[in-house]
């Protein structure tokens, strides 16, 4: 009986005056433990020695080249280019775990009706030979196929090169969106976590690199001092689309939406898509939704947080620093401050302060003085007791202390 031909694997790398790094990116695509059947390197109209770099390659490596357009333009067009029946999009700066695509298509064989596969990933500082004593694994255990949308509402937890995709799910979902010059990824991978499913994928995919070289394209140049900011306002552009687009219950994870529709839910979804929303710095959408879950608890006589609302909460401004860099907006606050007093508006207020010591003692360590009073002086506007007050006098006695709120 013959054996079963294996699918095929079309790796895309879109790359923009790389030509530091696309020598080691190639070349660990092309030692992988099962090779790619096509590799794709489009090249946006580089300045440098890319092209000539690129071009060195033999098969399965195909060079293009074309005019700057941006990381989308090029993706877009390497999408049309693909002969794979699976399509593995790689970063120019990055590097391939020797046997990430092996693992990635025994993932199928497992699941052949899984649609993408996802595993993590490490971060290095060199380009030298990489060892474990050099890179930081970068873990999120919590993700999983049943929540892989709304966790990725939260964070971009996977990124491009730790993700494999069934060809026909790109033609399904369309091209990248042309007009971001970052958070393009993330916006593609929202695509294809709300409509197919995922599988996982243990032990990492890739090493991402961390250098300074600047990012975008040659109309929009993003530094690297930049790049937190600029990911920060593409995302929000992406969010206000997701905020009129996606139902309230899909802020829940899939086994959840296959339960009947009860009141519990329906509160969860909201504050989900409250917290989601107040850590892309979307305050007025996060406001509007404490409002509507503080109406939906008041009617269902709720009094305490769910261990699952509880977990919600507080991630809100615990991972990543993402929230702690964002001042706290005032509809928000109010919002919050508005509850009528009870057990649960100190159960959800508790429940977002959590962080807050780890982060102020944190910044009081390094001496970071100016930030940790100014965190102090946000955080402090939901204070609800003395309790708090007391704590973070204890914690920062070199530090002028705001007057607690009531």
């Amino acid at each position: 009986m013959a054996s079963r031909q294996r699918p095929t694997v079309t790796v895309i790398v879109p790359t923009f005056n790389r030509e530091k790094f696309l020598p080691e990116c190639i070349g660990s695509l092309l030692r992988q433990t099962v090779v790619p059947d096509q590799i794709l390197i489009v090249d946006d109209g580089s300045t440098d020695n890319t092209g000539a770099v690129a071009a060195s390659f033999a098969a399965p490596v195909e060079y293009y080249r074309k005019e700057n357009g941006g990381k989308s333009t090029a993706l877009n067009f390497a999408l049309k280019h693909c002969t794979g029946d699976f399509v593995w999009i790689f970063d120019d700066d990055d590097v391939a775990h020797p046997t990430a695509l092996e693992r990635f298509l025994a993932a199928f064989e497992r699941e052949p009706d899984a649609d993408f596969a996802f595993g993590e990933y490490a971060r290095f500082q060199r380009s030298a030979q990489i060892e474990e004593k050099d890179y930081e694994i970068v873990a999120f255990g919590h993700v999983t196929p049943d929540n892989f949308f709304p966790s990725h509402l939260e964070y971009c937890h996977v990124h491009q090169p730790g993700l494999l995709v069934r060809r026909e799910c790109y033609d399904e979902v369309g091209g990248f969106n042309e007009t971001l010059v970052r958070s393009q990824d993330y916006e593609m991978m929202l695509r294809l976590a709300r409509r197919f499913k995922a599988i996982r994928v243990d032990g990492l995919m890739f090493f991402q690199r961390q250098h300074d070289m600047v990012r975008g394209s040659t109309k929009v140049v993003i530094s690297y001092t930049d790049r937190i900011k600029a990911w920060g306002s593409y995302d929000r552009v992406i969010m206000e689309e997701i905020y009129k687009s996606v139902d309230l219950h899909e802020y829940l994870d899939r086994s959840e939406q296959a339960l009947p529709k009860t009141a519990d839910l329906e509160m969860q979804a909201v504050l989900q898509r409250s917290s989601i929303m107040a850590r892309k710095g979307l305050w007025h959408h996060a406001a509007a939704d404490i409002r509507r879950y503080a109406q939906l608890a008041e009617r269902a006589g709720k009094t305490s947080l769910s261990d699952k609302e509880r977990a919600i909460v507080r991630r809100t401004f615990e991972a990543y620093d993402t929230g702690l860099a964002t001042a706290l907006a005032d509809e928000f606050v109010s919002a919050v401050k508005a509850w009528k007093p009870g057990p649960l508006k100190a159960d959800i207020v508790r429940e977002y302060m959590h962080s807050f010591p780890h982060f102020l003692a944190r910044d009081l360590k390094a001496g970071k003085f100016v930030p940790a009073s100014k965190l102090l002086r946000e955080y402090s506007t939901l204070s609800l007791s003395g309790s708090v007050s007391r704590l973070c006098r204890a914690m920062t006695s070199k530090l002028p202390l705001p007057r607690s709120a009531s």
